[in-house]
This record gives structure tokens, sequence and C-alpha cells, in this order.
């Protein structure tokens, strides 16, 4: 709960140093009504989600996504094979973004997200029943990655004041990615090229009328992959692969906060 504490911590000081600015642009006047229900184009059907405004059209979006997370082998309750294990990680995520709402409850925009995961294992002895043993030391594992994507956001407002809703976006994006092994002998990387189809669901709360907080996550994915494997320097394995999945990855559920001009 650590990175959820920080994460929010962040987005309360931001909040509290552009209130000011988002609340004097300007749309005191305007006769838009957050929360008005949004006739849907097909009003027979007898049963269905009433959708509320909560992105009127015409409004620019500027936010930024974040998540950081520490691990620590001594926090762990779930290394129970392995025997004086002495690791950490950590990973940190920044996504700025800005999108365009075209449309009443519906946008479009840009994203730019920036990934560093660093791991250490200082030691660790793996015993599996006493029939197999394995001892690791002095591993280092950095992995860098950019990735930009463009994506069609729909919101759905649940309330008829405009302030709480839920909201999917479909991702087209492509993600570089490096990752670097270090074991005290010859060094050796990989470096990925992806480029992927994504469809991300999230809840997103406005505190006030220009302002949001939003939780999102990556339920699934269809990417290609084009990896390729150097030792010092020399290509020494090469893979290419389509990948398919759907799942729940709490690494990947992102914090952000969003200003509406």
């Amino acid at each position: 709960m650590t990175a959820m504490r920080t994460v929010i911590t962040i987005c309360l000081i931001l909040s509290t140093c552009i209130s000011a600015m988002a609340q004097s642009n300007g749309k005191g006047a305007d006769t838009i009504v957050l929360g008005e229900e949004i006739q849907p184009k097909d009003t027979t059907k007898k049963y269905r989600l009433k959708n509320h405004l909560i992105a009127p059209k015409g409004e620019w979006q500027c936010g930024l996504s974040v998540i950081y997370a520490d691990f620590s082998s001594s926090d762990s309750d779930y290394m129970m094979l392995l025997q004086g294990l002495n690791a950490k990680a950590s990973i940190l995520r920044l996504a700025p973004e800005a999108a365009y709402t075209y449309r009443n409850n519906h946008a479009v925009g840009a994203k730019f997200q920036y990934t560093n995961v660093d791991g250490m294992v200082d030691s660790a002895t793996a015993d599996l029943l006493g029939n197999f043993s394995m001892s690791l030391e002095n591993i280092h594992a950095t992995s860098r990655s950019m990735s930009g994507s463009v994506f069609h956001r729909t919101y759905v407002g649940l309330d008829n004041k405009g302030r709480i809703g839920i909201y999917w976006d479909y991702l087209l994006g492509y993600t570089r990615s490096k990752t670097l092994f270090n074991t005290g002998g010859p060094s050796s990387y990989s470096i990925n090229n992806k480029f992927h189809l994504g469809i991300a669901p999230g809840i997103v709360y406005f505190p006030m009328n220009n302002i949001s907080v939003q939780v999102g996550l990556c339920l699934a994915d269809l990417s290609y992959n084009n990896v390729k494997a150097y030792e010092s320097g020399v290509v020494v394995g090469k893979r290419q692969s389509w990948k398919a999945q759907a799942s729940i990855n709490i690494l990947d559920i992102s914090f952000g906060l969003t200003i509406h001009m």
C-alpha cells in the first residue's frame, strides 16, 4: 500500500497547487449542465444504464498517471522455498497524456509512458523438498521502456451531478524496452519492440468541475513482439511472437490526475 499512499499524496499536492488556476479558466459562465442525462440514439430499450454528462464536448484534457512501488524480500510471505533471501525491486511508471472531447463523453488523445523497473538479488538459496537446490547471488536486472499510443475514450457518468463515472480506452501503441542483466560476467541485455492494441477500463471522480482523479487498468492486450538478445554487444538470439492476453495485474494499475479546460 506504500505505492497507493505515495500516489494519493502526489495527487493531493498537485490538486492544491492547480485548483486556483483551474477554477479561474472562465467556465463559470457556461450553460453546460454536468450530470444531465445524455439521450441515446435508440430510445426503445427499456432497460439500459443511464449515461450522465461528465465530459462535455469541446474541452481539452491534460493529465498524468503515476505508479511507484517498492518490494523487499523482508516484506514477502511467499518466498518459503528460498532461504537466506536478500532481494529488492522497484517500479516507476509515468504517463502524461492529452485528449480532446469531440462529443459529449467521447474523447480522443495521445499518451506517452516511461517505465523503469530495477531489481537485485544479493543472495538466495532454493531448496525443494531436499531433492533440488540452487544458489543465486549478485544478480542485478534493470528494464527501461518508452512507449507512445493513441486512444479513444468513452465515459459513462453514473450520477446526476457529473462527479463519478466509469470509462474505457481503446489504445493503439508502440513500446521499445531494454532489459539489462548483470551477474558479474559479460554484459547481456535484450531489446523488445512491441506493437499492441489494448482495452483499459477505469473509474473517474471529479472533486471539482475542472479536476478529476482516476484509476485505470489494462485488462486485455493483443501484441506483436520482436525481441533480440545481446551478449557483449553481439546478437545471440532472436524471437518474434504474437501474444493475446486478458488478465488483472496489480502492477498495471495506474493512478492519474487530469485537468479539464
